[in-house]
């Protein structure tokens, strides 16, 4: 609870350690409550734009979640923020291949608005335009 007050307060710094204590804690990268944290720590690093960070935890998460949306989600904005854009591309088509009921109308709308602009860039690098 106190790492997400820290959050909601804006205090990500402290929060990341607060989430890194809970994850180093975990018996193992697997056990629920790691992959909650690693899943918060993520939205931490994001906000504070380490977007390494984001893509490193976010990956986690997908090692034993792969159908986790909000990781993702998360993972395609922070390949898009290093120019990852094919990255990107694949995480935000597999989110829309889930479809609306499962990835949730606004992740729905948010990846189908990533995909335009991303496919524009990666044709335009495609092209050496970019």
């Amino acid at each position: 609870e106190n790492r997400f007050l820290r959050y909601k307060s804006g205090m990500f710094e402290e929060a990341i350690a607060l989430y890194t204590q809970c994850i180093d804690s975990a018996p193992d990268r697997g056990d629920p409550t790691a992959i909650k944290a690693l899943s918060n720590r993520s939205a931490c690093y994001k906000q504070i734009s380490n977007f390494d960070g984001t893509i490193e935890d976010c990956t986690s998460v997908l090692e034993f979640e792969p159908d986790n949306v909000k990781a993702l989600v998360r993972r395609a904005q922070a390949f898009e923020a290093v120019e990852r854009y094919k990255l990107a591309l694949q995480d935000v088509k597999y989110v829309i291949s889930m479809g609306i009921n499962v990835a949730g109308m606004q992740n729905y709308k948010l990846c189908n608005q990533m995909q335009g602009r991303l496919s524009r860039v990666v044709e335009q690098q495609k092209a050496g335009n970019y």
